[in-house]
């Protein structure tokens, strides 16, 4: 069978959606075969969208059919081989299964397309083409991932037709707005996770976009990352992701500097380095809440919950949320040794020392651990000798699916296509709040959200937010800092 090496990773992403087991997922992808049916004389923006779609298939299912021009398809099947080397390629796949791109047809498909800043879905064939645009086509490929997930794991009847303007989030603007040129000028681009990875994606096809971007991570490509890193392939593995990022902006006009390292450890060396704009997604609350106290003149969001994703945009001196607010603690929660003695029955003490000290856990450790999750031991036995926050982060944050029985259901590892869309959704507002004419004509709402991704698109993505009370934005001296940073007179001095 032609399971992904990192089938462990699938299954926490679909297992946890929809509490399926490790059996029964097996025995539904080894079922299905899903298409991808191309038409001749593809546009930009449709080459966009086989090439994505093709991606998030590959990275999910392990029998694909890839159909249409005989050199596009090489290049695809190559494609969806890197990222699972024991993918399955067969002739034909069912209507109902099959993602149709540009002139593609077959009867009961799905038909995304993209023109300027719409990014649109079809279940009939119509084709929209216009203005070349890599986030409305980037979008386009995630809408149809999604319904085609729905249809197969939720067995979900074929939804109305869907538009969707990342220009202002209505259903029609923008369609015939050309993508203008513009600089995005110096971006402290902090996390190249699933998110990031697919804002990469969609910036690297820009050709119209300049600008300098500072990427920040301190990890490698794990092989678990590739169940929706759209950046990463199977010979990827064990690369510092900053660099894989790097490599794939070569191919625009924009620049690279990778900083293998954390937001945390940059800021504490670059104290006096005035970047205006920060765009963040990473898997953590307080990096977003240390991105905001840094100040900069315009912050970008991208993010994942259980079943949703999003994009928000921050200017610190309007009298909307900024990026802090979105993430303000109401009330004291665990932290994060409390939640791991809480989840592994641990005491404080203990958990305490180990978390601090790294030291490897004990034979009783994992006896404790076993007992309260209600695993055996030989099924902890995998993380003898590491660290309680190797175990923490795998088994009881889901990295690592195991029968463990008494933490319920494993904490929902995002699925491809909404860590894609987020994605693509991020990057589309770093370009829009960086250009003066397109940011006149976008949403004045800071976020923009899917709640549920395992229902169809919503019709109303823009979420108006106002500040928190007790947050930063609303401090005097945090307000007045800002205005002194960003004054005019020491911008056109400074910058």
């Amino acid at each position: 069978m032609a399971l992904a090496p990192f089938f462990d990773r699938v299954f926490g992403a679909v297992g946890g959606h929809l509490s399926v087991s490790r059996e029964s997922l097996t025995a539904s992808l080894e079922s299905v075969t899903v298409g991808l049916e191309c038409g001749v004389d593809l546009t930009c923006n449709d080459a966009w969208i086989a090439e994505l779609a093709t991606n998030l298939l590959a990275r999910l299912y392990p029998r694909l059919s890839i159909s249409g021009p005989g050199q596009l398809c090489s290049s695809l099947r190559d494609l969806a081989h890197q990222i699972n080397p024991e993918i399955e390629f067969v002739g034909s796949a069912p209507g109902e299964t099959t993602i149709c791109v540009g002139s593609g047809y077959v009867q009961g498909g799905l038909f995304p397309s993209a023109s300027g800043w719409l990014a649109h879905l079809s279940h009939c064939g119509s084709e929209r083409k216009g203005p070349a645009n890599p986030y409305a086509a980037a979008t386009a490929a995630a809408f149809a991932a999604a319904e085609l997930f729905r249809r197969i794991f939720l067995r979900a009847s074929p939804e109305r037709d869907f538009s969707l303007s990342l220009l202002n989030f209505d259903s029609k603007s923008g369609a015939d707005f050309e993508l203008p040129p513009g600089n995005l000028r110096d971006v402290l681009f902090v996390g190249i996770g699933a998110i990031g990875n697919a804002a990469i994606w969609s910036l690297a096809r820009d050709k119209k976009r300049r600008g300098h971007l500072i990427l920040l991570d301190a990890e490698e490509l794990e092989l678990s990352n590739l169940q929706r890193y759209v950046l990463g392939t199977f010979s990827d593995v064990s690369k510092q992701k900053v660099l894989l990022a790097q490599d794939v902006l070569r191919q625009s006009r924009l620049s690279a500097e990778a900083r293998h390292e954390t937001l945390e450890s940059f800021a504490e060396k670059n104290s006096g380095v005035r970047l205006p704009t920060i765009c963040i997604s990473v898997d953590n609350a307080r990096s977003r809440m240390a991105a905001q106290a840094l100040l900069p003149r315009l912050a970008v969001n991208g993010w994942t919950g259980e079943s949703a994703l999003g994009a928000s945009w921050h200017i610190f001196s309007r009298k909307t949320a900024c990026l802090a607010c979105l993430y303000y603690p109401h009330g004291r929660g665990l932290s994060q040794t409390e939640q791991a003695a809480k989840a592994l029955g641990l005491s404080p003490d203990r958990t305490a020392l180990l978390w601090v000290t790294r030291q490897p856990l004990s034979e009783a450790d994992i006896a404790t651990a076993a007992r309260t999750l209600g695993a055996s031991e030989i099924a902890l036995q995998p993380w003898r000798g590491k660290s309680l926050g190797e175990l923490y982060t795998d088994v009881v944050c889901g990295a690592a699916p195991i029968n463990t029985p008494q933490m319920g259901r494993q904490e929902v590892v995002p699925l491809a296509h909404q860590s894609a869309l987020a994605g693509a959704l991020m990057a589309a507002e770093l370009v829009k709040r960086t250009h003066p004419t397109l940011a006149a004509k976008s949403q004045p709402e800071v976020l923009v959200s899917w709640d549920d991704v395992l229902q169809p698109p919503p019709t109303v993505w823009r979420k108006p937010r106002a500040r928190e009370a007790g947050c930063i934005c609303g401090d005097a001296d945090y307000q007045h800092a800002y205005r002194v940073k960003w004054s005019r007179k020491r911008s056109s001095t400074s910058d």
